[in-house]
Protein backbone atom coordinates (compact mmCIF):
# COMPACT_ATOMS: atom_id res chain seq x y z
CA UNK A 1 0.00 0.00 0.00
CA UNK A 2 1.46 3.34 -1.12
CA UNK A 3 1.39 6.35 0.88
CA UNK A 4 -0.54 9.16 -0.63
CA UNK A 5 2.39 11.84 0.43
CA UNK A 6 5.66 9.39 0.40
CA UNK A 7 7.54 12.73 1.98
CA UNK A 8 5.50 13.33 5.12
CA UNK A 9 6.15 11.87 8.11
CA UNK A 10 4.19 9.18 9.37
CA UNK A 11 2.36 9.46 12.75
CA UNK A 12 3.40 7.84 15.58
CA UNK A 13 1.59 3.98 15.84
CA UNK A 14 1.12 3.95 12.09
CA UNK A 15 2.68 0.69 11.52
CA UNK A 16 1.19 -0.91 14.58
CA UNK A 17 -2.11 -0.07 12.55
CA UNK A 18 -0.95 -0.80 9.48
CA UNK A 19 0.10 -4.20 10.24
CA UNK A 20 -2.43 -5.32 12.83
CA UNK A 21 -3.38 -8.91 12.72
CA UNK A 22 -6.41 -10.47 11.77
CA UNK A 23 -7.74 -13.92 13.01
CA UNK A 24 -6.39 -15.59 10.24
CA UNK A 25 -3.12 -14.31 11.01
CA UNK A 26 -3.36 -15.27 14.18
CA UNK A 27 -4.23 -18.90 13.80
CA UNK A 28 -1.98 -19.29 10.77
CA UNK A 29 0.91 -18.35 13.42
CA UNK A 30 -0.87 -20.50 16.31
CA UNK A 31 -1.28 -23.84 13.85
CA UNK A 32 2.53 -23.03 12.83
CA UNK A 33 4.09 -22.77 16.28
CA UNK A 34 2.60 -26.11 17.40
CA UNK A 35 3.42 -27.90 14.22
CA UNK A 36 6.97 -26.61 15.19
CA UNK A 37 6.92 -27.17 18.93
CA UNK A 38 8.28 -30.87 20.20
CA UNK A 39 6.97 -31.93 23.17
CA UNK A 40 9.67 -33.52 24.72
CA UNK A 41 11.93 -31.09 24.50
CA UNK A 42 9.74 -28.37 26.95
CA UNK A 43 11.63 -27.89 30.12
CA UNK A 44 9.06 -27.59 32.72
CA UNK A 45 6.66 -30.75 33.88
CA UNK A 46 3.35 -30.13 34.99
CA UNK A 47 2.69 -31.20 38.71
CA UNK A 48 0.78 -34.60 39.37
CA UNK A 49 -1.53 -33.52 42.71
CA UNK A 50 -3.17 -31.16 42.56
CA UNK A 51 -5.78 -29.21 39.87
CA UNK A 52 -4.84 -29.82 35.96
CA UNK A 53 -3.82 -27.28 33.95
CA UNK A 54 -6.17 -26.19 31.29
CA UNK A 55 -4.09 -25.81 28.44
CA UNK A 56 -1.36 -28.14 27.46
CA UNK A 57 2.61 -27.93 27.49
CA UNK A 58 2.79 -27.13 23.54
CA UNK A 59 0.36 -24.62 24.12
CA UNK A 60 1.70 -22.85 26.82
CA UNK A 61 4.73 -22.39 24.96
CA UNK A 62 2.70 -21.35 21.94
CA UNK A 63 1.24 -18.39 23.69
CA UNK A 64 4.41 -17.38 24.94
CA UNK A 65 5.44 -16.99 21.38
CA UNK A 66 2.07 -15.44 20.48
CA UNK A 67 2.98 -12.78 22.80
CA UNK A 68 6.17 -11.83 21.41
CA UNK A 69 5.23 -12.15 18.04
CA UNK A 70 2.46 -9.71 18.03
CA UNK A 71 3.74 -7.27 20.84
CA UNK A 72 0.56 -7.47 22.66
CA UNK A 73 0.32 -7.43 26.23
CA UNK A 74 -0.72 -10.65 28.67
CA UNK A 75 -4.21 -8.98 29.01
CA UNK A 76 -4.59 -9.12 25.54
CA UNK A 77 -3.17 -12.18 25.55
CA UNK A 78 -5.93 -13.70 28.29
CA UNK A 79 -8.50 -12.96 26.01
CA UNK A 80 -6.06 -14.31 22.81
CA UNK A 81 -5.72 -17.53 24.67
CA UNK A 82 -9.49 -18.11 25.28
CA UNK A 83 -10.36 -17.54 20.65
CA UNK A 84 -7.74 -19.99 19.94
CA UNK A 85 -8.38 -22.10 22.38
CA UNK A 86 -11.39 -22.22 23.67
CA UNK A 87 -10.04 -22.14 27.28
CA UNK A 88 -9.92 -19.13 29.54
CA UNK A 89 -7.08 -18.73 31.49
CA UNK A 90 -6.84 -15.57 33.69
CA UNK A 91 -3.11 -12.95 32.27
CA UNK A 92 -1.46 -13.92 35.67
CA UNK A 93 -1.50 -17.67 35.04
CA UNK A 94 -0.09 -16.54 31.35
CA UNK A 95 2.27 -14.52 33.04
CA UNK A 96 3.29 -17.70 35.29
CA UNK A 97 3.55 -20.58 32.30
CA UNK A 98 5.83 -17.11 30.82
CA UNK A 99 8.31 -17.42 33.26
CA UNK A 100 8.79 -21.21 33.25
CA UNK A 101 10.26 -21.34 29.95
CA UNK A 102 14.41 -21.44 30.00
CA UNK A 103 16.66 -19.24 27.70
CA UNK A 104 18.29 -22.37 26.56
CA UNK A 105 15.39 -23.66 26.03
CA UNK A 106 13.89 -20.79 23.63
CA UNK A 107 17.43 -21.19 22.27
CA UNK A 108 16.98 -24.62 20.67
CA UNK A 109 13.77 -24.11 19.73
CA UNK A 110 14.98 -21.02 17.62
CA UNK A 111 17.53 -23.69 16.22
CA UNK A 112 14.92 -26.65 15.53
CA UNK A 113 13.00 -24.09 13.38
CA UNK A 114 16.33 -23.18 11.58
CA UNK A 115 16.69 -27.01 10.87
CA UNK A 116 13.01 -26.99 9.60
CA UNK A 117 13.98 -23.86 7.48
CA UNK A 118 16.90 -25.80 5.72
CA UNK A 119 14.81 -28.62 4.86
CA UNK A 120 12.66 -26.96 2.70
CA UNK A 121 15.16 -24.55 0.80
CA UNK A 122 19.01 -24.46 0.13
CA UNK A 123 21.49 -24.53 2.41
CA UNK A 124 24.12 -22.08 0.50
CA UNK A 125 24.73 -19.22 2.37
CA UNK A 126 27.19 -17.17 5.23
CA UNK A 127 26.97 -16.52 9.21
CA UNK A 128 26.66 -13.58 10.14
CA UNK A 129 27.17 -12.17 13.98
CA UNK A 130 26.02 -8.91 15.66
CA UNK A 131 24.24 -7.81 18.68
CA UNK A 132 21.78 -4.81 19.54
CA UNK A 133 20.28 -3.09 22.35
CA UNK A 134 16.86 -2.81 24.05
CA UNK A 135 15.26 -0.76 25.78
CA UNK A 136 13.16 -1.76 28.71
CA UNK A 137 9.87 -0.03 30.59
CA UNK A 138 11.90 0.37 33.95
CA UNK A 139 13.99 3.38 35.17
CA UNK A 140 16.97 2.75 37.31
CA UNK A 141 18.77 5.87 39.27
CA UNK A 142 22.16 6.85 38.98
CA UNK A 143 24.10 9.65 39.82
CA UNK A 144 25.39 11.94 37.26
CA UNK A 145 27.14 15.29 38.17
CA UNK A 146 26.07 15.20 41.61
CA UNK A 147 22.60 14.95 41.02
CA UNK A 148 20.33 11.62 40.29
CA UNK A 149 18.68 11.08 37.33
CA UNK A 150 16.57 8.40 35.90
CA UNK A 151 17.05 6.29 32.50
CA UNK A 152 15.76 3.26 31.53
CA UNK A 153 17.38 -0.46 31.86
CA UNK A 154 18.50 -1.95 28.77
CA UNK A 155 18.82 -5.31 27.12
CA UNK A 156 21.00 -7.05 24.08
CA UNK A 157 19.87 -8.91 22.00
CA UNK A 158 23.15 -11.04 20.29
CA UNK A 159 22.47 -12.95 17.02
CA UNK A 160 23.69 -15.24 15.05
CA UNK A 161 22.27 -15.33 11.63
CA UNK A 162 22.52 -17.83 8.28
CA UNK A 163 21.61 -15.39 4.87
CA UNK A 164 20.28 -17.88 2.26
CA UNK A 165 21.63 -16.94 -0.94
CA UNK A 166 19.10 -18.60 -3.22
CA UNK A 167 16.15 -17.44 -1.83
CA UNK A 168 17.20 -13.99 -0.33
CA UNK A 169 15.95 -14.86 3.39
CA UNK A 170 17.52 -14.57 6.87
CA UNK A 171 17.50 -17.31 9.51
CA UNK A 172 18.29 -17.29 12.88
CA UNK A 173 21.12 -20.11 14.69
CA UNK A 174 21.36 -18.67 17.78
CA UNK A 175 20.33 -16.27 20.16
CA UNK A 176 21.32 -15.29 23.47
CA UNK A 177 20.43 -12.24 26.05
CA UNK A 178 22.50 -10.68 28.54
CA UNK A 179 22.16 -7.00 30.27
CA UNK A 180 22.67 -3.94 28.51
CA UNK A 181 26.13 -3.04 29.10
CA UNK A 182 27.28 -6.73 28.14
CA UNK A 183 30.47 -7.66 26.11
CA UNK A 184 29.73 -8.77 23.05
CA UNK A 185 32.62 -11.05 21.75
CA UNK A 186 32.76 -13.56 25.39
CA UNK A 187 29.12 -14.04 24.13
CA UNK A 188 29.86 -14.67 20.35
CA UNK A 189 32.65 -17.51 21.61
CA UNK A 190 30.80 -18.87 24.55
CA UNK A 191 27.06 -18.92 23.35
CA UNK A 192 26.58 -18.09 19.79
CA UNK A 193 29.30 -20.64 17.94
CA UNK A 194 28.61 -23.97 18.61
CA UNK A 195 30.34 -26.01 15.86
CA UNK A 196 27.20 -28.99 16.73
CA UNK A 197 24.83 -26.08 14.88
CA UNK A 198 26.83 -24.90 11.78
CA UNK A 199 27.96 -25.59 8.32
CA UNK A 200 31.76 -26.28 7.92
CA UNK A 201 33.62 -23.91 5.46
CA UNK A 202 31.49 -21.42 5.50
CA UNK A 203 32.13 -17.71 6.03
CA UNK A 204 31.66 -15.68 9.23
CA UNK A 205 31.12 -11.90 9.07
CA UNK A 206 31.33 -9.48 11.91
CA UNK A 207 31.86 -6.00 12.57
CA UNK A 208 34.85 -4.23 13.58
CA UNK A 209 33.63 -5.06 17.99
CA UNK A 210 34.17 -8.24 17.09
CA UNK A 211 37.85 -8.21 15.49
CA UNK A 212 40.32 -9.70 18.01
CA UNK A 213 42.55 -12.96 17.66
CA UNK A 214 40.00 -15.01 20.26
CA UNK A 215 37.29 -14.62 17.76
CA UNK A 216 39.09 -15.29 14.79
CA UNK A 217 40.81 -18.49 16.23
CA UNK A 218 37.78 -19.35 17.73
CA UNK A 219 35.66 -19.22 14.14
CA UNK A 220 38.58 -21.60 12.94
CA UNK A 221 38.27 -23.92 15.27
CA UNK A 222 34.42 -24.46 14.61
CA UNK A 223 35.32 -24.90 11.05
CA UNK A 224 34.56 -21.07 9.92
CA UNK A 225 36.27 -18.85 7.61
CA UNK A 226 36.59 -15.68 9.79
CA UNK A 227 35.45 -12.61 8.33
CA UNK A 228 35.56 -9.85 10.86
CA UNK A 229 36.04 -6.37 9.96
CA UNK A 230 39.78 -5.13 10.85
CA UNK A 231 40.26 -1.84 13.02
CA UNK A 232 41.47 1.35 11.48
CA UNK A 233 44.79 1.23 12.69
CA UNK A 234 48.32 -0.71 12.38
CA UNK A 235 49.09 -3.87 13.97
CA UNK A 236 52.36 -4.89 14.88
CA UNK A 237 50.61 -8.62 15.77
CA UNK A 238 52.01 -10.98 13.19
CA UNK A 239 48.72 -13.07 13.49
CA UNK A 240 46.39 -10.52 13.05
CA UNK A 241 48.36 -8.64 9.97
CA UNK A 242 48.32 -12.11 7.74
CA UNK A 243 44.72 -12.55 8.68
CA UNK A 244 44.25 -8.82 7.23
CA UNK A 245 46.23 -9.70 4.06
CA UNK A 246 45.71 -13.13 3.44
CA UNK A 247 42.09 -14.00 5.27
CA UNK A 248 39.79 -10.66 5.06
CA UNK A 249 37.66 -10.94 1.83
CA UNK A 250 35.91 -7.20 2.13
CA UNK A 251 33.44 -7.76 -1.20
CA UNK A 252 32.67 -10.58 0.75
CA UNK A 253 31.76 -8.39 3.67
CA UNK A 254 30.07 -5.73 1.45
CA UNK A 255 27.27 -8.27 0.33
CA UNK A 256 26.53 -9.57 3.74
CA UNK A 257 27.52 -7.83 7.06
CA UNK A 258 24.69 -5.39 6.70
CA UNK A 259 22.31 -7.74 5.81
CA UNK A 260 21.53 -8.67 9.83
CA UNK A 261 20.47 -4.86 10.20
CA UNK A 262 17.14 -5.73 8.54
CA UNK A 263 16.31 -8.16 11.00
CA UNK A 264 16.89 -5.53 13.57
CA UNK A 265 15.29 -3.08 11.35
CA UNK A 266 12.13 -5.07 11.42
CA UNK A 267 11.99 -5.56 15.09
CA UNK A 268 12.48 -1.68 15.59
CA UNK A 269 9.46 -1.02 13.04
CA UNK A 270 7.30 -3.12 15.25
CA UNK A 271 8.32 -2.57 18.81
CA UNK A 272 10.89 0.02 18.65
CA UNK A 273 13.36 -2.16 20.39
CA UNK A 274 11.53 -1.54 23.64
CA UNK A 275 9.88 -5.07 26.00
CA UNK A 276 8.04 -4.64 28.83
CA UNK A 277 9.11 -6.64 31.26
CA UNK A 278 9.79 -6.59 35.08
CA UNK A 279 11.81 -9.35 35.83
CA UNK A 280 15.61 -10.43 34.04
CA UNK A 281 14.92 -13.57 33.54
CA UNK A 282 11.55 -11.93 31.55
CA UNK A 283 13.43 -9.87 29.50
CA UNK A 284 15.76 -12.81 28.81
CA UNK A 285 12.84 -15.01 27.45
CA UNK A 286 11.09 -11.73 25.28
CA UNK A 287 14.13 -10.89 23.67
CA UNK A 288 15.11 -14.83 22.63
CA UNK A 289 11.66 -15.02 21.79
CA UNK A 290 12.41 -12.64 18.86
CA UNK A 291 14.70 -15.08 17.58
CA UNK A 292 11.67 -17.37 17.26
CA UNK A 293 9.27 -14.73 15.47
CA UNK A 294 11.92 -13.80 12.83
CA UNK A 295 12.31 -18.18 12.33
CA UNK A 296 8.65 -18.93 12.11
CA UNK A 297 8.31 -15.66 9.43
CA UNK A 298 11.30 -17.16 7.80
CA UNK A 299 9.52 -20.43 7.67
CA UNK A 300 6.31 -19.37 6.45
CA UNK A 301 8.22 -17.50 3.37
CA UNK A 302 10.06 -20.48 2.60
CA UNK A 303 6.90 -22.32 1.88
CA UNK A 304 5.29 -19.76 0.57
CA UNK A 305 8.19 -19.65 -2.23
CA UNK A 306 8.30 -24.13 -1.96
CA UNK A 307 4.59 -23.42 -3.24
CA UNK A 308 5.15 -20.78 -5.76
CA UNK A 309 7.55 -22.65 -7.47
CA UNK A 310 5.69 -25.93 -7.62
CA UNK A 311 2.90 -24.24 -9.34
CA UNK A 312 5.05 -22.00 -11.43
CA UNK A 313 3.77 -22.09 -14.85
CA UNK A 314 6.62 -23.27 -17.03
CA UNK A 315 7.35 -21.49 -19.99
CA UNK A 316 6.74 -22.58 -23.35
CA UNK A 317 10.16 -21.95 -25.32
CA UNK A 318 9.91 -22.36 -29.07
CA UNK A 319 13.09 -22.78 -31.25
CA UNK A 320 12.60 -21.57 -34.94
CA UNK A 321 15.01 -23.67 -37.18
CA UNK A 322 17.31 -21.10 -38.64
CA UNK A 323 17.84 -21.15 -42.44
Amino acid sequence: MALKYPNKRKRTGYWKRYERASIKDYLLVWNTILLLINEKEIPFCKAKSGRKPKLTKKECVAISVMYVYFDIDFRELEYLTALLTGKHLDHTNCVRWFGKLTLPYVDQLVFAVHQRILMEVSSQGDYIADASTLTCDRLVAREQLGEMVFEHVTWKMHLLVMYLWHVGLISVVSIFATPGNASESPILRQRLLQKERLIEGRKCHADKGFFGKKNIAKCKRVGLQANIVPKEQEYSDGYLKRYIRRDYDNEARKKNRGLIEGVFGGFETETDMKIRCRKPHHRDLAVALFGVKQNIRTYLRAIALMIFDYFAPTPNISISESN
